[in-house]
């Protein structure tokens, strides 16, 4: 009996020795684990909603769509930079009241119904202007959007249809360090671009190694994507490439301005008279007059001494009439009983205006007359 029950056990544990190995040979080809799954087991880039069911979620109906991410703009070479630039840059002439040319600077269209960006100080005193493209084209300034003396930038309207334009940046994004083209007219030379990085930012003005001269002001200063992040404004000649411009984000406020003002109205708006002599005075035999006068063309412009007056007393009454600049006589009215003046100023410094009567060494001369400095602030 006993050897009846091995010979029954024996195929049973062959079996059961067959299956183990089987199961073992299936365990290492399949990785099957026979231990409980932790948390640490489940994928890292799982979430508890994605586990649990392989549904997408469903979007809420009225929900906004969702926004891809903003594209990267590409940095541009400075030559791609200029290229695409450069037909929105202006150069910009103005003349004043009797039609004579008195400067000129920069400006940049922004809008394609002619709005165009450049520095007050640029159309400070323009009773008349044109704007010129880089292609020749000319384009007369139609007026003054807005200004704003303060912070030194204006938006005029041009006549051009359809003219090219620069897209605007914003300034609060500047950087020291960054990289920056400037395009303007230095000089009158139409078009010049230079390029350097932003230097400093001083109480929110721009300093910059990009070199620009007068005629340079009210011209673009973009970044590497294209962008117009300020203005170029001022220069210093007493240091070495000192160079400034204003935050773009002082005139994009004023952009969206519809109303138009002439430039003669703004000028006038502006026009500041100064009186020197006015009145009436004695002069004594052998003695002199004189009254001195600032002229600083960053906040003055079209200054202008004018002005007459008429002496009497002694034989004829005659006196002199003279206007220095320091040391240098720049006009005279030589012993005459009326004189008038009419003088342009364009250095900046001390003038003085004499009323001279040592010539006469015994008679005093009694002076009446209205003499001014008028200038636009």
């Amino acid at each position: 009996m006993a050897d009846d029950r091995r010979r029954r056990i024996l195929p049973i544990l062959g079996w059961v020795v067959a299956a183990v190995v089987l199961l073992v040979l299936l365990a290492s080809k399949y990785e099957i684990s026979f231990r409980k799954k932790s948390d640490v087991d489940k994928p890292l880039t799982s979430t508890p909603a994605a586990s649990e069911s392989s549904t997408p979620p469903v979007k809420a109906r009225g929900a906004a769509p969702t926004q891809p991410a903003p594209a990267q703009s590409r940095v541009l070479t400075t030559e791609e930079l200029f290229s695409s630039a450069s037909p929105a840059v202006l150069l910009v002439e103005i003349f004043d009241d009797e039609g004579h040319a008195r400067g000129r600077g920069s400006g940049f269209v922004v809008s394609s119904e002619g709005t165009a960006i450049t520095n007050y100080h640029v159309i400070r005193g323009a009773y008349r202007a044109n704007a010129k493209f880089s292609d020749g084209t000319f384009a007369p300034v139609l007026g003054v959007a807005a200004y704003d003396p303060g912070h030194d930038v204006a938006v005029i309207k041009i006549q051009a249809a359809s003219p090219p334009t620069l897209k605007l940046g914003n300034s609060d994004n500047v950087h020291i360090g960054d990289h920056i083209v400037a395009i303007g007219s230095p000089l009158g030379l139409q078009n010049t671009v230079s390029e350097g990085i932003v230097s400093a930012l001083r109480e929110n003005i721009i300093q910059m190694s990009a070199p620009i001269s007068p005629g340079s002001s009210g011209g673009p200063v973009l970044n590497m994507n294209g962008e117009v992040v300020g203005i170029s404004t001022l220069t210093v000649t007493a240091g070495q490439n000192l160079n400034f411009a204003a935050p773009i984000n002082w005139a994009k406020r004023y952009v969206g301005e519809s109303s138009v003002r002439s430039l003669s109205e703004i000028a006038k708006e502006n026009t500041v008279t100064q009186p020197i002599l006015t009145g009436s005075m004695s002069i004594p035999a052998g003695e002199s007059r004189s009254w001195q006068f600032q002229f600083n063309p960053n906040v003055m412009s079209g200054a202008e001494v004018h002005g007459e007056i008429h002496s009497t007393g002694g034989l004829n009454g005659n006196v002199t009439l003279s206007l220095y600049y320091g040391n240098q006589l720049i006009a005279n009215c030589p012993r005459q009983t009326s004189c008038a003046i009419h003088e342009d100023l364009s250095r900046p410094g001390t003038y003085a205006l004499v009323l001279d009567n040592k010539e006469s060494s015994m008679f005093p001369r009694q002076v009446t007359g209205q003499i001014a400095l008028r200038y636009v602030k």
